[in-house]
């Protein structure tokens, strides 16, 4: 239940905010949700390694467009160009946890 969002919004020009269903509120600087794309363009798919070089992605990166993927995930279209990452809920909780 903790990894199931009940909002998602733009919080500002640099920010992304999900409050999830157990009450706690995520903030997510984009750039940051940017370089941690998940996708086989940005990680090896076999070794796990980061393919994506962070000095690559525009400081001023933006999300164009948020679409649902069913009821698991968020997909993003950067204004990079880049829109092939799905980040799970499961990521996204864990990326707002994580130090």
């Amino acid at each position: 239940m903790a990894s199931v969002p009940r909002d998602i919004r733009q919080a500002g020009p640099d920010a992304l905010e999900i409050a999830w269903a157990d009450g706690k509120v995520s903030r997510y600087r984009v750039y940051d949700l940017r370089v941690a794309c998940p996708c086989a363009s940005c990680v090896d798919e076999v070794t796990g390694e980061r393919l994506l070089d962070p000095r690559r992605v525009p400081a001023a990166v933006k999300p164009l467009r948020i679409r649902s993927v069913g009821n698991y995930a968020i997909k993003i279209d950067w204004s990079d160009g880049h829109d092939t990452g799905i980040y799970t809920f499961d990521r996204l909780r864990g990326l707002a946890e994580s130090p």
